[in-house]
C-alpha cells in the first residue's frame, strides 16, 4: 500500500513539474508574440507549443517509463548512462531538424542572419544550445526524482524485512518458554509426588490452568496486567504447595486490580525472573524466601524480585535460557525503553526491570 502511495505521489510530482514547464513556454510564446505586435494568443499558439513540447515530452517517456525501470534499476548502471546520452542526441536532431525546417519555412530573424562585427559566429544557434540544455535537465530531474523515490522504496522494504525478522524471532523465543516453564514445573510436581501424592495430583490441576495461559492468552502481542499478575498469583500458590511455609517465605506485592485496569504489556515477561529465583534461592539446608514486588508509576511498571542466597549454592557461570530469552525478548519488544538490573549481596540477589506499559488510548 505505502508503495503504491509514492508511486502516485512521484506521479503528481512530475504532472507539477509539466504543468510548470508548459504554463512557463506559453507566458514566454505570449511575452514574443506582444514584443512582435502579434495577437498574443491564437490557434496556432497550441499547435507551436505541442510541436516543441513534443520532443520533450518523448524523451521524457522514453527515460522514465523505458530505460529507468529496465536498465538503471536492475544494476545495468553503464548501459544506463550509454543509452540515456544517445536518447538525447536523437531527441537533439529531433529538435535540430525542426528549427531548421521552421527557419525553411519562416526565414530565420534578422538578428540571427547578421551577427555583429569582431563577434565569431557562435557554434550552433541559441534556441538548440537551450534545447540541449532542457534535454539534460530532464533527464536529470527524472533521475534525481526515481532515485529519492527508489530510495524510499528500499527503506520501506528493509524495515519491514526487519520487522518480520523481529516478529520471527519473538515468536521463536516465545516458543522457547513454554517448554522452559514445563521443564520446572514438571521438576516441581516429580519432587511432591515422593513426599505428597494428594498435593501432587492437586499440583497437575492447577498446573494444567497454567498451561491453557500459556497455550493460549500467551500468544498475544501484549495482553492485561490484570491477567499476568492473575497468572503469577497462581504460580505463586503453585509453589507454596510445594515449599513449606517454615522453610521457604513466598511475599508478593502487587499494584490493586483497578489500578491495573487498561494497561497492557508483553506477556511473560516477568514468569521468567520468578522462576529463576525459586531454581537458584532456595535451599533445604537453610531458611530461604523470594519476595516480588510491583509499582506503577506515570507510563512505567517497575518489577522487583529478591531471593535468598545461599553459601553452599553453586555459584552460575552464565545466565540460563529463561533469562537469556528474556533478555533478547526485552531488546525486540522495548529496545532501549527498558532497564534491567541486578544486584547481588552475600545473601540476596535482586532482579529489577522497569519498562513502560501500554493503555487502551496508546493501543489505538
Amino acid at each position: 500500500m505505502v508503495h503504491i502511495n509514492n508511486r502516485k505521489i512521484e506521479t503528481l510530482i512530475y504532472a507539477g513539474l509539466w504543468g510548470l514547464a508548459i504554463l512557463f513556454l506559453l507566458l514566454n510564446m505570449m511575452r514574443g508574440r506582444s514584443l512582435a505586435n502579434l495577437p498574443i494568443f491564437d490557434s496556432s499558439t497550441i499547435g507551436y507549443m505541442a510541436l516543441n513540447l513534443l520532443p520533450f515530452i518523448a524523451l521524457f517517456a522514453i527515460n522514465c517509463y523505458l530505460l529507468i525501470p529496465r536498465l538503471l534499476k536492475r544494476g545495468k548502471y553503464g548501459q544506463y548512462f550509454i543509452s540515456a546520452i544517445s536518447l538525447v542526441c536523437l531527441i537533439w536532431f529531433w529538435q535540430r531538424y525542426q528549427f531548421y525546417e521552421l527557419i525553411m519555412r519562416f526565414g530565420l530573424p534578422e538578428h540571427h542572419q547578421r551577427p555583429p562585427e569582431n563577434r565569431p559566429e557562435p557554434l550552433m544557434p541559441l534556441p538548440l544550445f537551450m534545447d540541449m540544455i532542457y534535454d539534460f535537465l530532464i533527464i536529470g530531474v527524472n533521475l534525481a526524482i526515481s532515485l529519492m523515490f527508489q530510495h524510499f522504496d528500499d527503506r520501506l522494504q528493509q524495515e519491514l524485512l526487519m520487522k518480520k525478522n523481529a516478529e520471527n524471532q519473538l515468536t521463536y523465543l516465545k516458543a522457547q518458554i513454554n517448554p522452559h516453564f514445563y521443564m520446572n514445573m514438571l521438576n516441581n510436581i516429580h519432587g511432591m509426588i515422593e513426599i505428597d501424592p494428594a498435593k501432587a495430583q492437586d499440583m497437575v490441576i492447577e498446573m494444567s490452568g497454567l498451561m491453557r495461559y500459556t497455550l493460549y492468552e500467551s500468544s498475544r502481542p501484549s495482553i492485561g496486567l490484570a491477567a499476568e499478575i492473575r497468572f503469577i498469583r497462581n504460580y505463586l500458590d503453585l509453589m507454596r504447595e510445594r515449599y513449606p511455609e517454615d522453610a521457604v517465605s513466598i511475599k508478593a506485592d502487587f499494584p490493586a486490580e483497578k489500578e491495573m485496569n487498561g494497561i497492557f504489556v508483553a506477556p511473560l515477561l516477568f514468569l521468567v525472573f520468578i522462576e529463576n529465583a525459586f531454581k537458584h534461592g532456595i535451599s533445604y539446608s537453610g531458611r530461604s524466601f523470594v519476595a516480588i514486588c510491583m509499582t506503577l508509576s506515570e507510563g512505567t511498571i517497575t518489577f522487583r524480585c529478591t531471593n535468598s542466597v545461599h553459601p553452599n549454592q553453586e555459584p552460575k557461570s552464565k545466565d540460563g535460557i529463561g533469562l537469556e530469552n528474556a533478555r533478547q525478548r526485552l531488546d525486540i519488544i522495548y529496545g532501549d525503553r527498558y532497564t534491567l538490573n541486578t544486584e547481588k549481596d552475600e545473601d540476596t540477589y535482586t532482579v529489577t526491570l522497569t519498562l513502560p506499559y501500554e493503555t487502551e488510548h496508546s493501543r489505538d
